[in-house]
């Protein structure tokens, strides 16, 4: 029997990791639902040689965000014009030319036709199809859009890949003036200063404190290059295992935030994404407890989400979402007032699209 590796949250809102055998994925569903957790996701357990081999093969597995954009498109187009829900995902398996993908389409297919909902087929792929994207699929089913659902979907994609995509760019210039910027103090320090090292010698110069010190640091880097770069490489795994616990990541994150430049930017590209999650999701008649439960999980800074955290509990005592928002200081003024706004005027849907896109223009 397999075995299924899980993260929920209990009653008090605790998230709780662990394992447990299964026939299947609905089986395990099932156990966790009747223990009273609530699932944020769940995937089979893979054995030691299947783990190696997703290690080695994990760049031709990986899902993009253009890659769920197209195939919200493709099923938005064929549902739209009439064509039945399995055979749309048998037309878009074939033509689907990622090996990884084709077998997940296929799979989602066959499930549909032995009777189980779409929805409930997609998040058995919780690696490929989010939270979010499963709620908004079961919304549109339960109220007879899913078209519409899909539709929206398809543009939340498309837009969060042109914005990833954009950033991208942005960073290209910047990233490689350091690199080249680096290379030519190296190449100064460790090649053209032992040069002048020995002018110096045969002139019989004094030289000042500062020259010496570069001449001893040019010294010391070409008698020590191969353990600065083995030092280099363990400070490196070092810091990639501790940003992997949960306070490393945690104090990491809040230095991000409090960092200059890049702090700015990641507040802003988290409140835009933040708004655009949920604005998409209230628009899909989702409960609002939900949609902060999904929009917690699409937000990577685990300070935000420390805050998202206390928004839902907030709101589950019947509160507003802005006064817990304007408490924690880590979105911008305009956020908190705006949602504010929406939550008192009705309009929460609208003002939350318009943060959004005002923030993602910044970005």
């Amino acid at each position: 029997m397999p075995i299924f590796k899980y993260k929920v949250k209990d009653k008090e809102g605790k998230v709780l990791e662990g394992k447990m055998e299964a026939s299947d994925a609905r089986t395990l569903r099932k156990k966790l639902d009747e223990n009273g957790y609530f699932i944020l996701e769940y995937s089979e357990k893979s054995s030691g040689k299947d783990l190696i081999l997703n290690e080695l093969f994990s760049v031709s597995k990986k899902t993009s965000l253009e890659d769920i954009s197209i195939f919200s498109w493709q099923l938005y187009t064929m549902l739209n014009s009439g064509l039945t829900l399995t055979n749309t995902l048998s037309i878009i398996a074939n033509q689907t030319k990622k090996q990884y993908l084709k077998d997940v389409f296929n799979t989602v297919g066959r499930r549909v036709q032995e009777g189980m909902s779409f929805s409930e087929a997609l998040r058995e792929h919780p690696k490929v199809f989010s939270r979010l994207y499963v709620q908004m699929v079961a919304a549109g089913e339960v109220g007879g859009v899913l078209d519409e659902m899909l539709r929206r979907m398809a543009v939340y994609y498309e837009e969060q890949a042109k914005i990833r995509s954009k950033v991208k760019l942005a960073m290209i210039y910047p990233m490689f003036l350091i690199i080249i910027a680096v290379s030519v103090v190296f190449f100064l320090v460790t090649f053209v200063l032992p040069r002048f090292k020995l002018i110096f010698d045969e002139m019989g110069l004094v030289i000042p404190w500062s020259t010496r010190f570069l001449l001893s640091l040019s010294a010391f880097l070409r008698g020590n290059w191969l353990m600065l770069i083995v030092a280099g490489l363990g400070l490196y795994l070092l810091a990639k295992v501790y940003t992997k616990t949960k306070s490393g990541k945690y104090r990491i994150d809040t230095i991000k935030l409090k960092a200059p430049i890049i702090g700015e930017l990641i507040t802003k590209t988290t409140a835009a994404r933040f708004a655009q999650t949920l604005s998409i999701l209230v628009s899909g008649g989702i409960p609002i407890l939900t949609c902060l439960e999904v929009v917690t999980d699409v937000i990577d800074n685990s300070v935000v989400v420390k805050v998202m955290n206390k928004v839902s509990a907030m709101v589950g005592e019947g509160k507003s979402i802005a006064k817990p928002l304007e408490e924690s200081k880590i979105f911008p003024e305009m956020v908190v007032s705006m949602i504010r706004v929406g939550e008192e005027t009705g309009s929460l849907e609208e003002m939350l699209i318009k943060i959004s896109e005002f923030y993602n223009r910044e970005v």
